[in-house]
C-alpha cells in the first residue's frame, strides 16, 4: 500500500478498530489479525497448523515465530498481542466469553510480546496475568512490552545487566501500571496483584524492569530494541546485516556517471533554465475546487473511545438524519449501531458545511455490519460531516486559526448520566502543521480538563492521546502525567470545502477513585466553527524512497506534500532538499544534500515534475524538534520525485481508460551499493472504476524482479498503490501487489508501489517502489497529453 494509504490506513481503520472493535462472540478466545514470515500454531491437541487471518486461539495453543515472523491476536475482550520474531508463546489459559470471570494466563516462554489488554483484564486484573521462567506480570494498566530470553541469547543491550544469571525477564509500561514479581526470589506464585512486598515492584508508564535470576526486580533506562517496539509493532532489524561498516556491507561510491536505465527514446531530461529550478508556472487547478467528486464523509464515533473512519456519502445509512451505519471507505469494516433510543440528534451548518451529531443510549454497535455487535453501556455517540477538501489542504497552508465549540452531545459515562462540555477549542498553527487542544467536560461525580499541545496534523485529520502529547486533570487534582489510571484520547478533522469547520470525538477513563461505583468511562462528540481557508492554495506531492531502513515494515516508502518553497532545486532541475517524514523526526522533517550528490536526474517541461536520486556521501534530516541526524548513502540511494507545483487538487476524467507511457526514471538501487536497469514498467488508469494497474521490472544483483498490481484504487482521484505480504492491521490489502523473480526472489520477498497523478487532469503521474528492498523512482505521461 503506497505510504499516503499507510497512514490513512493507520488512522482510519488500525488504531481506531483495534481500540473499538467489540469482538464478536464465538466458542474461541481470539484470532489472528495479521501474520507475515514464518508463523507456526500448534493446537492443545498437539495438532501443528500455519495460522492466517482469522485463524482462531483457545487456551493450550502454542505460537511459535522465526526469525522473520510476526503474529497478532485480537482476543475475545478487545486484547491485542503481537509477537514479534523468534518468539514462542503459550496461551495457558483465556476466557471465551468477554464478560468472563475466569481467569487468563499467557506464557512468554522466550522471546518480546506487546499487549494491550482488554475488558476482561480491566475488569478481573486479579486473575490476569502473563509470566515468564522468572517472573509474573500483573495487570494494572493496558499496554506493555514483555522480553524474556536465556544466556547468551539474551540482546546485548541487557546482557551485563543479567549479572551472570542464566534466564531473565524485561517488562516496560507503555499505559497504566503493571506489578512485577521474582519467582525464584520467594514470592508468591499466584497472580500478582498485591500492592507491593518483597520479589514484587509496580512500574508506571514509560518505566522498565528487569528480573534476572534470584535477583530482585529494579529499574533500568528503557533499552533500544524495547523502544522500536513501542514505536512500531512490525519493525524489523532486517536492514541492519547490511548496514554501513558491517561485514554484509558492500561499500561503493555512487557518481554522476550511473546512468538513466532507460533507452535515450525513453528518457525525458531537459536541463531547465529558470530560478532555482524552479522556474516552472504554477499549474492552475483552481476550477476542480467546486466540489469533492467522492462525495466522502468524515465520520467519528465515540464507543469509550474515538474511532475515526471516512465514507462514501452512498455507504452511508441513517434513519431521518442520526447515523445507523457506513461502510469505510478503503474497506474492511462496516460499523454499525442497532437498536436503543435516539437521546440526542442535532444538525448544524457551519461555514457552509452541513454537520450532523448525536447519541443513542442502550444500543449496540458492531463493526461488521448488521447483527455483529454487543450492547454497549451508556450511549453511543455520532458526528459525520463532508470531508476535508482538498485533502492535503491543512498540510500546505499557512498561518494560525482558532476553531470554538458551536454544537455537541451531552457527555456521558457508562450509567448514562449525562453531564456538560463547557468548552472545545482547537488552537491550529498552520505553519507548524500542528495545533492545541483543550476541552473541559463535567457531569454529575466528576469534571476534567483535556490539554495537548502540538499535536500532528496530516491529511486534514488529528489525533492524541494520554499515551502522547495530551494531558488529562480530574476534579480532585489527579492528572494523567502522574496517574496511570486517568487515561483519555480524542480524534478529528477539519471538514467541508476548504475546511472551514471541525469535528471531534473524545473519550476519557477515570478510576482514581478507591470504590469502583465512582468509576467513569466518558464520552462525547463535538462540532467546530473555524475560518474557511483557500482551497487553491498552492502545493507540491512527492513519494520518496526509504533509504536506510527507518521505517521497519515492509512498505518502505514514504509519501509527501510539500508547500512548494520546501522543494529546492538546482539550475538544472536536481532537488537539492525538501520536506519529508523520518521515523523519530516527524512528518515534515528538512532533508538537505549536505555531501551526497544527485547522481541522476530527470524533468517534465510541461508540468515541472523532477525526478532524481541521491547517493556518494552524507546527507542531512533536521526534524521540527531540533533533532538532526545525518544519512548515509555511501552505499545506498535515496529516490524522489516531486510533482510540479499546483494549486487546486486534481479531477480525473469521469470516465474511460488511460494509457501512462514512462518519460523517466532512476536506475533501481539496493541497500548494498548495486545498481540495477528498469528494463519496463506500466501504467494503465480505468477512471470509470477509479482504479489502476501497474507492472515494474527489474534487473540488479543477478536477478530480475517483477512487481505486478491489479485494480488498484484511485484514493481521492490523486493517489494510488499497493503492497505485498499479509495486510496491514485494520486494512483488507484489496489490490495486493505480487512479486516474482529469476532465478529466486528468497523467502518471503515483500514491497510496494506507492503513486499519484499530478497536473489538472492528472496527466501525469509518478511513483517510487520497493521489491524486496530495491527501489526506484518512475516518471509516466498520459499517452495523447491532454
Amino acid at each position: 500500500m503506497n505510504r499516503i494509504l499507510s497512514r490513512e490506513v493507520q488512522r482510519l481503520l488500525a488504531a481506531g478498530v483495534a481500540a473499538a472493535i467489540p469482538f464478536c462472540a464465538d466458542a474461541a478466545s481470539g484470532e489472528f489479525t495479521f501474520v507475515v514470515g514464518e508463523v507456526s500454531l500448534t493446537k492443545a491437541s498437539g495438532q501443528r497448523v500455519a495460522p492466517a487471518k482469522g485463524t482462531a486461539v483457545d487456551p493450550g495453543d502454542r505460537i511459535v515465530t522465526g526469525t522473520n515472523g510476526m503474529a497478532q491476536l485480537t482476543m475475545i475482550d478487545q486484547a491485542r498481542l503481537s509477537l514479534r520474531p523468534s518468539t514462542q508463546f503459550l496461551i495457558e489459559a483465556y476466557p471465551d466469553r468477554r464478560d468472563s470471570d475466569q481467569a487468563g494466563v499467557l506464557n512468554l516462554i522466550k522471546g518480546t510480546l506487546r499487549t494491550f489488554t482488554g475488558l476482561i483484564a480491566s475488569n478481573n486484573r486479579d486473575k490476569f496475568v502473563m509470566k515468564t521462567r522468572v517472573a509474573t506480570v500483573g495487570i494494572r494498566g493496558s499496554g506493555n512490552i514483555l522480553y524474556a530470553c536465556d544466556a547468551p541469547e539474551c540482546d546485548e543491550s541487557v546482557t551485563g545487566e543479567a549479572r551472570g544469571e542464566g534466564s531473565l525477564t524485561v517488562n516496560h509500561t507503555i499505559d497504566g501500571n503493571h506489578a512485577i514479581t521474582n519467582l525464584l526470589a520467594g514470592a508468591p506464585t499466584g497472580t500478582p496483584a498485591q500492592q507491593g512486598g518483597a520479589g514484587t515492584l509496580i512500574t508506571g508508564p514509560g518505566q522498565t524492569v528487569i528480573v534476572a535470576g534470584a535477583q530482585p526486580p529494579r529499574y533500568i533506562p528503557t533499552p533500544k530494541f524495547i523502544a522500536d517496539v513501542a514505536s512500531n509493532m512490525t519493525g524489523s532489524k532486517a536492514t541492519e546485516a547490511a548496514a554501513p561498516g558491517s561485514a554484509a556491507a558492500e561499500t561503493r561510491n555512487f557518481a554522476p556517471s550511473d546512468n538513466q536505465s532507460l533507452p535515450p527514446s525513453q528518457q525525458y531530461i531537459v536541463p531547465l533554465v529558470g530560478n532555482n529550478g524552479l522556474g516552472f508556472p504554477t499549474i492552475d487547478a483552481s476550477g476542480n475546487l467546486s466540489a469533492d467528486p467522492q462525495q466522502l464523509r468524515d465520520i467519528v464515533v465515540t464507543v469509550g473511545s474515538p474511532f475515526f473512519s471516512q465514507s462514501l456519502g452512498r455507504d452511508v445509512v441513517s434513519e431521518g438524519s442520526a447515523l445507523r451505519r457506513f461502510d469505510t471507505y478503503l474497506g474492511g469494516v462496516s460499523p454499525t449501531i442497532e437498536g436503543g433510543q435516539l437521546a440526542e440528534s442535532t444538525n448544524v451548518t457551519l461555514n457552509g458545511t452541513p454537520i450532523g451529531l448525536g447519541r443513542y443510549s442502550g444500543a449496540s454497535i458492531g463493526f461488521f455490519g448488521p447483527g455483529s455487535g454487543a450492547a454497549f453501556p451508556g450511549s453511543i455517540h455520532w458526528i459525520n460531516a463532508p470531508s476535508g477538501y482538498p485533502t492535503y489542504l491543512a498540510d500546505v497552508l499557512t498561518g494560525s486559526v482558532t476553531y470554538t465549540l458551536a454544537a455537541a452531545t451531552s457527555p456521558t459515562n457508562q450509567n448514562n448520566v449525562a453531564g456538560t462540555l463547557g468548552s472545545m477549542t482547537l488552537g491550529v498553527n498552520f505553519s507548524n502543521r500542528t495545533l492545541d487542544f483543550d476541552a473541559a467536560v463535567s457531569l454529575s461525580g466528576g469534571s476534567w480538563n483535556m490539554s495537548a499541545n502540538n499535536v500532528p496534523i496530516s491529511l486534514n485529520t488529528f489525533t492524541g492521546s494520554t499515551d502522547d502529547r495530551l494531558t488529562i486533570t480530574n476534579g480532585t487534582g489527579q492528572t494523567s502525567a502522574g496517574n496511570g489510571r486517568l487515561t483519555g484520547s480524542f480524534a478529528g478533522s477539519f471538514v467541508g470545502t476548504g475546511i472551514g469547520a471541525a469535528i471531534v470525538g473524545y473519550g476519557i477513563t477515570d478510576t482514581t477513585a478507591s470504590n469502583p461505583a465512582n468509576w467513569n468511562f466518558v464520552a462525547g462528540v463535538a462540532a467546530l466553527r473555524g475560518t474557511t481557508q483557500d482551497g487553491a492554495a498552492p502545493y507540491r506531492e512527492g513519494r520518496i524512497s526509504d533509504a536506510d531502513g527507518s521505517l521497519s515494515d515492509f512498505i518502505r516508502t514514504y509519501a509527501t506534500t510539500n508547500r512548494p518553497d520546501e522543494v529546492t532545486a538546482d539550475a538544472q532541475g536536481r532537488v537539492t532538499s525538501f520536506s519529508g517524514p523520518y521515523a523519530g523526526l516527524g512528518t515534515h522533517s528538512t532533508y538537505s544534500l549536505g555531501t551526497a550528490q544527485v547522481v541522476e536526474s530527470g524533468v517534465d517541461v510541461e508540468t515541472g515534475m523532477v525526478w532524481g536520486r541521491w547517493g556518494g556521501g552524507l546527507a542531512t534530516i533536521n526534524g521540527a524538534n531540533g533533532v538532526s541526524q545525518n544519512l548515509d548513502l555511501s552505499s545506498r540511494s535515496l529516490h524522489y520525485i516531486f510533482a510540479g507545483t499546483q494549486s487546486g487538487p486534481v479531477a480525473l476524467p469521469l470516465t474511460g481508460t488511460a494509457v501512462y507511457e514512462v518519460i523517466g526514471s532512476t536506475r533501481p538501487t539496493d541497500i548494498t551499493g548495486n545498481v540495477g536497469l528498469l528494463n519496463s514498467a506500466t501504467l494503465n488508469a480505468n477512471f470509470s472504476n477509479r482504479t489502476a494497474d501497474a507492472t515494474v521490472n527489474i534487473g540488479i544483483n543477478g536477478q530480475t524482479w517483477n512487481g505486478s498490481a491489479t485494480n488498484m484504487p484511485i484514493y481521492r482521484d490523486q493517489y494510488f498503490g499497493a503492497f505485498s505480504g499479509a495486510p496491514i492491521p485494520g486494512n483488507p490489502n484489496p489490490s495486493p501487489l505480487v512479486i516474482t523473480c529469476t532465478p529466486n526472489c528468497g523467502q518471503n520477498a515483500a514491497g510496494s508501489f506507492d503513486g499519484f497523478f499530478t497536473g489538472r487532469s492528472g496527466q501525469r503521474a509518478g511513483m517510487v517502489y520497493n521489491l524486496g528492498g530495491n527501489q526506484g523512482a518512475i516518471a509516466y505521461g498520459r499517452r495523447g497529453g491532454g
